[in-house]
């Protein structure tokens, strides 16, 4: 079975867990999905593989923590050290390819929203690729740590004492830091490159090739499986 499979089984199995056993398990499967560096592949069987033999304990009557242990972020960082880590290449394609689903989405609503602003105020179209292209280094730029940020922070939190002002204080702060990035961290950058006049339309029609050949090929190969 895929990494796809494996989750949809795993949801299902788990519901054959009791309420104290599901609280420690679901803690055990957060913190190793949240471990970026390691396969998705090899982490779902792992997840897969403790589920079916908590089931079994739970069937003899033992709880999760006579299982594992009650000191469960030493034994899930053990476990992740065995994992094979993902291979550089098949990061950086995977990467690559959500990077340019994200350039499409954003092409599309940079078209729309620039044909709409001509129509009514009637606005100047006029691109310069190099600065639309370090433009979309930089969002994607912002948008990756962001999320590499979020995922570490997930995973830090399962296993310390939750502090929820000190939680939505730090998400509030990242969410505005990585905003005022993405909105002024561009008007920074000088227009060069070559100049395309109807740019709205080409974003858009650019955004939405883009984005219907990439679904097409991640329904084909299961890229993003």
């Amino acid at each position: 079975m895929n990494a796809k499979e494996l989750i949809k089984l795993n949801n299902k199995k788990r519901k054959e867990l009791t309420k104290e056993n599901e609280e420690y398990y679901d803690n055990m499967l957060v913190y190793i999905r949240t471990s970026v560096s390691v396969s998705e592949q090899q982490a779902e069987e792992l997840l897969m593989e403790l589920l079916d033999h908590l089931i079994d304990a739970q069937a003899e009557g033992k709880r999760a923590e006579e299982v594992f242990g009650e000191n469960l972020k030493t034994y899930c960082d053990e476990m992740i050290k065995q994992l094979p880590k993902e291979p550089l290449k098949s990061t950086a394609f995977f990467i690559s390819f959500l990077l340019l689903q994200l350039a499409s989405l954003m092409a599309i609503v940079n078209g729309v929203g620039n044909i709409a602003v001509h129509y009514f105020r009637d606005s100047s179209q006029t691109v310069y690729t190099g600065t639309a292209i370090v433009t979309f280094v930089i969002v994607a730029v912002i948008i990756s740590l962001d999320v590499f940020l979020l995922l570490k922070w997930i995973q830090k939190s399962v296993y310390k004492i939750k502090n929820k002002i000190k939680d939505f204080f730090l998400l509030f702060v990242l969410i505005f830091v990585s905003l005022a990035g993405m909105v002024f961290l561009p008007k920074l950058i000088p227009p060069f490159g070559y100049v395309i006049e109807v740019g709205g339309f080409l974003y858009l029609a650019a955004g939405a090739v883009t984005l219907i050949v990439l679904r097409w090929l991640n329904s084909k190969y299961q890229i993003t499986k």
